[in-house]
């Protein structure tokens, strides 16, 4: 679908057509789409009108479209690509993005929650998904997942190697419950405290050791889940949790 915008669309539009301070004019757009996609105006996959029609109808310059239009691309609110043809104009995004993943995990850090608040919420989160993955998951989810474990195994893996896979792992369980959203959460809570995490990885003991223990502790909470086991799988998770992070773990309920 192509938008169409009329000046009764624009809350704060100039009739006058006086042009905005370059400081606030790419702001003025980004509010206004935003506004269109909070009240259903803007769906995925539409386009926006063209660079021209946009700076005609908020007053501001072509230039603060284009900064405005790279701004909304950067946080994954726009495709990568631009519609071709006449009239043509930039697309939302069809599908969730990487870079919802990234928004989110910079805004944990930035909004300097502590350690043991982001430890706690992802508990809380990702016990809830290994649960739901307990009912949900397909054979070919377990599949992938010990794909991702098997790759875990390999011998000399070193610590950056193995905390990406473990990433992957655990993000994968909260994408096996069918919402896509928690996936994105889960992961930007993880990698929230990655510092903390490979620190902790590190205090645990020689590395071999910690992670044949690490290695352990998702094939218990993976058998769980293929088992069909939510609360034996979302115990399991806290007694994984609860080895990386003993201080601030041991103290919850399970």
């Amino acid at each position: 679908m192509f938008l169409r915008v009329t000046a009764q669309d624009v809350p704060d539009f100039d009739p006058r057509g006086k042009r905005r301070s370059s400081a606030h004019a790419h702001q003025l757009v980004i509010d206004h789409v935003e506004a269109l996609i909070r009240r259903g105006s803007l769906r995925r996959g539409d386009r926006l009108p063209g660079e021209r029609q946009l700076a005609e109808m908020f007053g501001v310059s072509r230039a603060s479209v284009r900064e405005a239009v790279r701004s909304l691309r950067a946080i994954g609110v726009l495709a990568e690509r631009t519609t071709a043809g006449p009239g043509s104009g930039a697309a939302l995004a069809s599908g969730p993005s990487d870079a919802l993943t990234s928004m989110l995990r910079l805004h944990i850090a930035l909004s300097n929650f502590t350690e043991t608040e982001v430890v706690r919420t992802r508990l809380m989160v990702e016990q809830w998904a290994v649960r739901e993955a307990a009912a949900l998951a397909s054979p070919e989810d377990i599949q992938r997942l010990e794909a991702v474990l098997d790759e875990m195994d390999r011998p000399g893996i070193d610590y950056a190697q193995f905390n990406a896979l473990d990433s992957t792992f655990h993000t994968g369980i909260a994408l096996t419950c069918e919402n896509r959203l928690l996936g994105c959460l889960a992961g930007a809570l993880r990698d929230a405290v990655e510092r903390h995490r490979l620190e902790a990885m590190q205090a645990r003991g020689p590395w071999d050791q910690v992670a044949a223990n690490l290695r352990a502790q998702h094939r218990e909470i993976l058998t769980f889940i293929a088992a069909g086991r939510p609360e034996a799988a979302a115990e399991a998770l806290h007694h994984h949790l609860r080895y990386m992070h003993p201080t601030i773990v041991s103290t919850l309920n399970r």
